[in-house]
């Protein structure tokens, strides 16, 4: 009875327990060669983080602000063509200029490495 008991306990907590961020491990290949690296998507218990890839080092970067905060202003918008969508640019730590932010992995559709279309992200951390 006590371990029912347990048991019942050990999954309501884990059940209970959700993440603010995740980082993921990703491999994807440019030509033969394959390549792999991490990157963080969402903030912790004490902030809020996005996530942006810089072309000019060829690194993702990441803006954070105090949790609880108003979100950054944007420091530019640019109207995409393709879709009619208007795109947010946000100023990011150590950037020349503005990029727009990358809300999830699910929505990073192309490696920006490599330009890969299939590339896997396999969820390896979860922060808060």
């Amino acid at each position: 009875m006590i371990v029912r008991i347990l048991a019942a306990a050990l999954v309501a907590v884990t059940a209970s327990t959700s993440y603010a961020g995740t980082g993921y491990k990703v491999t994807a290949k440019k030509g033969e060669e394959v390549v792999n690296y991490e990157v963080n998507f969402g903030g912790g218990q004490r902030f809020e983080q996005w996530t942006a890839f810089d072309p000019a080092s060829k690194k993702f970067v990441y803006l954070q602000w105090p949790r609880g905060q108003a979100e950054p202003k944007p420091a530019a918008t640019v109207r995409d063509h393709r879709t009619g969508e208007t795109l947010k640019l946000y100023k990011f730590p150590n950037v020349e200029g503005p990029l727009p932010a990358i809300p999830s992995v699910e929505a990073m559709r192309v490696c920006p490495l490599t330009g890969d279309k299939a590339f896997k992200a396999v969820e390896f951390l979860a922060y808060d």
